[in-house]
């Protein structure tokens, strides 16, 4: 028997995602939205989760070219990776969470107004490889499994669960929520999904996951399910 792996990080992105956010008021979403990106950036102050913000990105209420969606997305990842942001409990770490949930909204396949940003998966892989924090880089891991590109962020975090970085352990915690039909981003649950239990096989099979924590994880894992499926 294994203990549920969402219980930290992954409880944490569910709370985020869920957070209330701030709303423009009626009419004026438009016209923030024909700004440059830079006002509306001043607009979105230190408060990245508003739902206007979203909705730009996610295009519900008008297109927009993909140019200045990736500038507001880069202008995200800015903050996202702010060397700031490593010190716990600080506001630049706040800041951090609450860009990478941005990203992670604007890129969700849940059913959100709009469709998906198709900039979010790149720019959260640039988040989980240069942020300073080790929290906001593990949470993009669970990001990307939200958005359409699905294969490329099953094959990103077995790829990270096999490596020496510090957020292996991560990449399999979330492989294993994933793999239950568990959602780390404001998703129905659904039954088992058998991509990624595929992923965890191939991963038990290797031999190639190294990190101590991540690999008693694993095995945790290969016990419950062999267990459930003799």
């Amino acid at each position: 028997m294994i203990l549920s792996p969402a219980r930290g990080l992954g409880a944490l992105l569910l709370t985020i995602l869920c957070a209330p956010a701030a709303l423009a008021q009626g009419g004026t979403r438009l016209a923030i939205a024909d700004s440059s990106v830079p006002r509306i950036m001043a607009r979105v102050g230190s408060h990245p989760g508003a739902v206007w913000l979203r909705d730009i990105l996610r295009q519900a209420d008008a297109q927009y070219p993909t140019a200045k969606l990736d500038e507001i997305a880069d202008s995200l990842v800015l903050r996202a990776v702010d060397p700031a942001g490593a010190q716990r409990g600080s506001e630049a770490r706040r800041r951090a969470i609450d860009a990478l949930n941005a990203l992670v909204l604007a890129g969700s396949v849940a059913p959100l107004p709009g469709r998906p940003y198709a900039g979010a998966f790149d720019r959260m892989i640039m988040v989980h490889q240069q942020a300073a924090s080790r929290d906001v880089r593990a949470l993009a891991l669970g990001g990307m499994l939200a958005t359409p590109s699905r294969s490329r962020a099953l094959d990103y975090l077995r790829r990270v669960a096999e490596s020496s970085d510090s957020t292996a352990y991560h990449a399999v915690e979330f492989l294993i929520v994933d793999a239950g039909g568990g959602s780390l981003a404001g998703l129905p649950v659904t039954a088992d999904r058998p991509e990624s239990i595929a992923v965890l096989k191939a991963l038990s099979s290797s031999g190639r996951v190294t990190d101590p924590r991540a690999l008693r994880l694993l095995e945790g894992w290969v016990g419950y399910y062999q267990s459930k499926h003799p």
